[in-house]
């Protein structure tokens, strides 16, 4: 071949490179005919794996014609939103590109792959997790004064410090759950993680409702002390446990959902938590189990979700994804899994073609490095730490805003700033009321309008609502007081739900490349706990030095937040990653994305 067909640029030599490996060499050439040598090549056996059939390869590039192909395989509430066209959705994973070609407003393409049992089982048992970090979030508001004077810890500067810490703790616990999570979730898998959580919760909860029964020592400052000691470790405890909710369920939701639903998942698994948070906020006034002698049951509740969750483990499905970056034979069991999922039958091709693109999409993200990256790579590459920068703000100006404050010590500040007790159990009830109310809401708006006139929306609600606030604080006495103060704590959380409740938890998934988004995300989450830990500790303090006016700081920083969103943070409804990407890249130095490429030219 080599003697008849002249190469002077060595295609045939490099061709036969290729496929031959690195076996073969080039010697020194003879005019234009190059002499190869071939030396023995040992072939070692190898022991038969058992190979899933597949599909070719090529499915991965024609694919990635579909901006559903860049979405984050997380459940986020709005998340899909971002590309959909004309209400359509594509028939299969192949024809996905179709749904964004130019139609007529009457087509309407039916998805395959919808609510199926295998689906709803799943994911309505992982979400028992997002209830659970709902309750412990909201629990320690309303029967505050009864377990106050249980624990000895009554009204004064030093021991609201102390009470502020045992709210605030579970910040700390969440901050660490939320950053060791994800290596164990790699490890061991999504579902046995999940297990793992409701396990902690059923430990945090013991510890928190043994803090009231307390057998009774000598001294009631001992006794006291115990309970302190107890509650704190039981928060903490908890604290890890919600931490860990907030990174694994949203992702586990993601990965067995279909890219359609994951944004109507994540909208479970926010409306669960804020029915968490409305339980909360209703079993413990007064009147139920809010009391003295009846606040350790009251706690105790939380273990209720994690033990059903426990009893329902047989639904809770592995995560297929996890499942076929592990292995040939891993992903033969992540094919049945599937299957189910999908409600289709074990050979379906459409089953098939989904697992391939699971499987190559797994290489680059598997370890959330890429090119072998840490945080140190994520601040090397000028998009991804604009991206970060953008989102970390977003967290932590969303805590600065003051709403986890109105959850956790609305009803001690309403009280001390002579509130009547009917009216702090009105607007403790309608203010989560509206916010689980909003968040049903909130899915249709993220159709209407934009991320940033929703967090817009939400900083001109929130600065009006806190000045309708205090002004109904300096203003005791009068008819309106009352009327007014319900009205701007539930107008309050109501526009929080709107726009800066949500958005921050979907930035990371739009604003990283896939190879960025893990710790993106990560590093994101552990802002906004620890911005929760610091506005915890911090307020208390600061409602007693301003007394009715403590939350105009809050509105201060809110007004601040809208000017940074109306200059930084880039519209994100509509578009590809690849847009996206490319609009943050224009703003750094280089002037150009600095992310890795895959196949075909995508990001």
């Amino acid at each position: 071949f080599f003697s008849r067909t002249p190469d002077r640029g060595g295609t045939a030599h490099r061709r036969l490179h290729r496929r031959l490996g690195h076996a073969v060499r080039p010697m020194k050439s003879v005019s234009s005919h190059p002499v190869l040598t071939t030396p023995f090549i040992e072939v070692e056996e190898r022991p038969k794996l058992v190979r899933r059939r597949t599909t070719t390869d090529c499915l991965f590039t024609e694919l990635t014609h579909s901006p559903l192909h860049d979405l984050a395989p997380v459940a986020t509430l709005g998340l899909t939103t971002r590309v959909t066209h004309s209400n359509s959705v594509a028939i299969s994973l192949d024809q996905l590109g179709l749904a964004f070609e130019p139609q007529r407003d009457s087509t309407l393409i039916l998805v395959q792959g919808g609510y199926t049992a295998a689906l709803v089982k799943a994911a309505g048992t992982a979400v028992l997790c997002a209830l659970m970090y709902g309750f412990h979030l909201g629990n320690m508001n309303p029967a505050a004064p009864a377990m106050r004077a249980d624990l000895g810890i009554e009204a004064g500067v030093e021991n609201d410090n102390a009470w502020a810490f045992c709210v605030s703790i579970f910040c700390l616990g969440a901050l660490l759950g939320c950053s060791l999570v994800p290596m164990v979730a790699d490890s061991i898998g999504r579902r046995k993680t999940i297990l793992l959580i409701s396990t902690v919760y059923l430990l945090g909860s013991a510890l928190e409702a043994a803090s009231g029964v307390v057998p009774r020592p000598a001294s009631p400052l001992e006794r006291s002390s115990i309970g302190l000691c107890l509650l704190l470790a039981g928060r903490a405890v908890c604290g890890v446990a919600s931490g860990s909710s907030t990174v694994v369920v949203p992702m586990y939701l993601g990965e067995i959902s279909p890219p359609h639903l994951r944004g109507a998942l994540g909208t479970c698994f926010q409306l669960t938590c804020c029915t968490g948070i409305l339980l909360a906020q209703i079993v413990g006034l007064p009147a139920l189990l809010g009391r003295s002698g009846l606040w350790p049951v009251y706690l105790a509740l939380g273990a209720l979700p994690a033990a059903s969750l426990l009893v329902l483990h047989s639904f809770l499905l592995e995560s297929p994804r996890w499942l076929a970056g592990r292995s040939d034979a891993e992903a033969i069991r992540a094919q049945a899994i599937l299957a189910a999922l999908r409600g289709e039958p074990l050979s379906s091709l459409a089953v098939v073609q989904e697992l391939d693109l699971m499987q190559m999409a797994a290489g680059p993200i598997a370890g959330g490095g890429g090119d072998g990256g840490g945080l140190r790579s994520l601040l090397s590459d000028s998009v991804a730490r604009r991206g970060l920068f953008i989102c970390v703000t977003c967290h932590v100006c969303q805590q600065f805003s003051g709403i986890n404050n109105v959850f956790n010590y609305s009803t001690i500040f309403l009280t001390s700033n002579g509130v009547d007790a009917a009216t702090v159990v009105i607007i403790s009830v309608l203010m989560n009321v509206g916010n689980v109310a909003i968040t049903v809401v909130s899915v249709r708006l993220m159709d209407l309008s934009g991320r940033r006139s929703l967090m817009l929306v939400s900083c001109v609600g929130m600065a009006l609502s806190t000045v309708a606030l205090t002004t109904s604080l300096s203003c005791p006495g009068h008819g309106w007081t009352a009327p007014l103060a319900i009205a701007s704590v539930v107008g309050f959380v109501m526009s929080f739900g709107v726009g800066l409740g949500p958005v921050p938890w979907l930035l990371p998934a739009e604003l990283f490349a896939p190879d960025r988004c893990a710790l993106g995300a990560s590093v994101s989450a552990g802002s906004n706990w620890m911005a929760n830990f610091v506005v915890g500790q911090a307020f208390m303090p600061l409602s007693n030095a301003l007394k009715s006016a403590c939350f105009l700081p809050f509105a201060v920083v809110v007004c601040g937040f809208a000017v940074f969103v109306t200059r930084t943070v880039p519209e994100t409804k509509g578009k590809s990653l690849d847009q996206i990407l490319f609009e943050l890249s224009a703003h750094t130095p280089q002037g150009r994305p600095t992310v890795l490429r895959k196949p075909g030219g995508r990001f």
